[in-house]
């Protein structure tokens, strides 16, 4: 029984002595494991690698392993490759045959001239299609690994081989899934995306994620004195401001195993059990967790910015949100496959999609009496008008978020003086101007808003806005 004993915990000892690991940082990935042979797949040419005390870098060999899938496609490129140079050269000896050739009689040449012609438009044919193939079979190649050249160790590792590939080359990302499928409920699932293109076929029995550098640079931190200092004026120099080019903006809003054995260990960092990573270039897709949230939908506008009526959805998420890349559904049927969420007055927010239905203007308004004086104060009133067209069949509620100018001088006050509709609207001014107009239009029919207020300031210092 002892000596039974004994031998398996040597066993496992052996097995975890060789388990294989990999970890991934922002600025590269570190693989260890204990190699077959010395073929470390397409690896980048800047890897690096460690077996016990040694260091190398793997250098480029012609030989590949036959069971290898990337082995294959290359095997088949370089067929092709191969298969074109012999039509090329034959293509090359028909004109050459065609130059040099000289016949006895115009029908002896005839012949022979019908005869290259034909062969030579079956060789254009094969030389087009072969090109054409040999294209998508290496851009197929490079998508999973950035070289063609098989990378092998200068010499064989009999123990575990720690191999350093650079940023770029394995990668990973959050996503988080809505179901909004329900109005008041939203279903929030969150993804790991990983991807290998590294050349480098990696199975893991355990691999660690990091949001952090592998290689970090640290300076050390040092006392400074807060020093009271004589006030001294600044000399004015003058300087040609160039004009602001105007910004704008715009709201753009896409399966693999499903690993049970992730956790997260802390914030920004992950450990997956036994995962087997090929060099693909696709994106392997992990589910981290899912819960339900409570939540609420609207439909906002902003007319001052975009006339573009959004479906929002807002909620206050039970767990933290790492991510701003969502993919929005509603059951199977994709909504919308990159949002950016945010939160926002204390609600994330996701901006889902854009309603067609509503058509919204904006349009200044022009009194009659616009300005007035008291004493030196220049009273100016201005507003501007807001229309919604509601071209579907059924009833909208919309949330419009408008302005108003707001002082950036003491001596200039901003008054709203009325928000007014021919339709039930409800309205709440809330800091730096900002206005939240509340209002339902009926099926095939249409609304307006208008918003009107006034500035008042010092004659003598004109402002705009």
């Amino acid at each position: 029984m002892r000596v039974f004993i004994l031998f398996a915990v040597s066993i496992c000892s052996s097995a975890s002595l060789y388990a294989s690991t990999l970890e991934i940082y922002r600025d590269g990935a570190l693989y260890s494991f204990k190699p077959s042979g010395t073929f470390v797949g397409f690896a980048p040419k800047n890897s690096s690698a460690e077996c016990g005390d040694n260091s190398f870098s793997p250098v480029p060999v012609p030989e590949c392993p036959q069971n290898n899938g990337l082995c294959k496609l290359k095997k088949q490129i370089d067929a092709m490759g191969l298969d074109l140079e012999r039509t090329k050269r034959e293509m090359d000896y028909i004109d050459r045959l065609i130059e040099e050739v000289k016949p006895e009689s115009a029908e002896k040449l005839l012949q022979i001239s019908k005869a290259s012609a034909a062969r030579y438009a079956e060789l254009s044919a094969e030389k087009i299609a072969g090109e054409k193939l040999l294209k998508s079979r290496r851009e197929l190649f490079f998508k999973m690994a950035p070289s063609l050249e098989p990378m092998h160790l200068p010499k064989p590792c009999s123990g575990e081989l720690k191999l350093t590939l650079p940023a770029g080359y394995i990668n990973f990302d959050l996503l988080y899934e809505a179901d909004i499928s329900n109005p008041d409920r939203i279903i929030v699932t969150k993804h790991l995306g990983v991807t290998n293109r590294s050349g480098v076929d990696i199975s893991a029995d355990s691999a660690m994620l990091y949001y952090r550098p592998m290689h970090r640079y640290l300076q050390p931190v040092h006392f400074r004195p807060w020093l009271i200092r004589e006030r001294r004026p600044m000399p004015q120099i003058r300087t040609l401001q160039k004009s602001a080019a105007p910004m704008a903006a715009d709201l753009e809003l896409e399966a693999a195993p499903a690993y049970k054995n992730v956790e997260s260990r802390g914030v920004r960092s992950y450990k997956i059990e036994r995962l087997d990573l090929p060099s693909s270039g696709e994106r392997i897709d992990i589910r981290l967790q899912s819960w339900e949230n409570g939540a609420e939908a609207a439909e906002m506008v902003y007319p001052y910015r975009d006339r573009r009526v959004y479906r929002v959805i807002r909620f206050r998420p039970k767990n933290a949100i790492e991510s701003s890349r969502w993919k929005v559904k509603e059951g199977k049927k994709i909504i919308a496959s990159n949002v950016k969420g945010e939160y926002l007055d204390g609600y994330y927010t996701l901006f889902v999609s854009v309603d067609e239905d509503l058509a919204v203007s904006r349009k200044k308004l022009f009194l009659k009496e616009k300005e007035s004086f008291f004493g030196g104060t220049l009273r100016k009133k201005d507003g501007y008008e807001v229309s919604v067209v509601n071209q579907s069949a059924e009833k909208k509620r919309l949330t419009i978020i408008e302005r108003i100018p707001v002082a950036t001088r003491s001596d200039v006050e901003v008054k709203l003086l009325k928000v007014t509709s021919e339709r039930k609207v409800s309205y709440r001014a809330g800091k730096n101007g900002k206005l939240t107009i509340e209002l339902t239009i009926p099926a095939r029919s249409s609304a307006s808003v208008e918003v009107l207020f006034e500035v008042s300031y010092d004659k003598e210092k004109p402002i705009f806005f």
